[in-house]
């Protein structure tokens, strides 16, 4: 790997681990979720990076593609349990993290099994070992602190400009064989719930991606040609655009162009049972003989 395309893959960890680190220290209960995404986003920006997604904030069973919506007026619960989930990019060199804050002292536990799996799978990660040997090790923390691993969330591979890269580190033995590579560059993140272990999608979707250039006649054109040519595939939210265009039109384009498949939409995910769910991630570059974690909070 370039000593180039690392340190921009340094920047862009440090700057998501600063912007993950600021929203730890402002949560509470009773905070606008609006307003922790935008404190988090707008971190990201203000430091010169990116944001490589909308910052997710998924609350007690709800366990990804969550994120404040335009006049978003939903508020953290007390008690709640809160994945906040960071992602930034430095010329498309993305670095994604994530944390969890318990507002109830009865998942402290379970908040803290997240954590040991995630640091002993990455204690655990070198080239060449499969991905599954990593999904072992996450079941297995996870069972020994008597919890359940979310099956169908995973890890993934990182390229530039291409958050998920059809390479997945389970948070289970999946009995795979492939391998880990060097100079890949991953986010290991377990999902460990008090449920069943599965999540499902419901009927919210609030984030997007294009798949490539639209190539219809739109009314908004100018508008995705400018999303693709700093994005590429990219997530984004509805929310960034909001003073470009009106809300209502481009909702309505955007629900258009995902039922054609024109675009990727990314329906929220629940826990199937309407178990807890907690998060922890990091980002890592796989060398030759270390494996360094961008995302490491000091």
């Amino acid at each position: 790997m370039l000593e180039e395309e690392i340190k921009n893959y340094l920047n862009a960890g440090r700057i998501a681990a600063s912007a993950l680190k600021l929203a730890l220290d402002k949560i509470h209960e009773g905070m606008p979720i609006i307003e922790l995404c935008e404190l988090v986003e707008n971190y990201i920006i203000s430091n010169g990076a990116e944001p490589a997604f909308p910052c997710n904030i998924s609350l007690n069973y709800v366990a990804a593609h969550d994120t404040a919506e335009v006049n978003e007026t939903t508020e953290i619960p007390k008690k709640a349990i809160v994945k906040i989930d960071v992602g930034a990019h430095v010329k498309g060199y993305i670095a994604d993290t994530a944390k969890t804050v318990t507002f109830d002292e009865k998942y402290k536990k379970i908040s803290m099994a997240a954590e040991k799996a995630l640091m002993t799978a990455i204690e655990n990660v070198r080239a060449n070992i499969p991905v599954s040997y990593i999904g072992k090790i996450v079941e297995n923390v996870a069972k020994n602190y008597g919890f359940n691993t979310i099956k169908n969330l995973a890890g993934h591979l990182m390229k530039r400009y291409l958050l998920h890269a059809g390479k997945s580190i389970p948070n289970y033995d999946d009995g795979s064989n492939e391998l880990i590579k060097e100079n890949e560059v991953f986010a290991i993140e377990p999902f460990l719930t008090t449920g069943k272990g599965y999540v499902k999608e419901i009927n919210s979707v609030k984030i997007f991606s294009l798949r490539q250039p639209i190539k219809i006649k739109t009314e908004l054109k100018s508008l995705f040609d400018e999303i693709w040519k700093t994005r590429y595939s990219l997530p984004f939210c509805l929310r960034w655009y909001k003073d470009k265009i009106s809300y209502e039109k481009l909702k309505n384009e955007i629900e258009m162009l995902n039922r054609k498949k024109l675009i990727i939409g990314y329906p929220v995910l629940v826990e199937e049972s309407k178990g807890i769910v907690v998060q922890e991630e990091h980002t890592i570059i796989v060398l030759t003989n270390e494996v360094i974690i961008t995302t490491k909070i000091d």
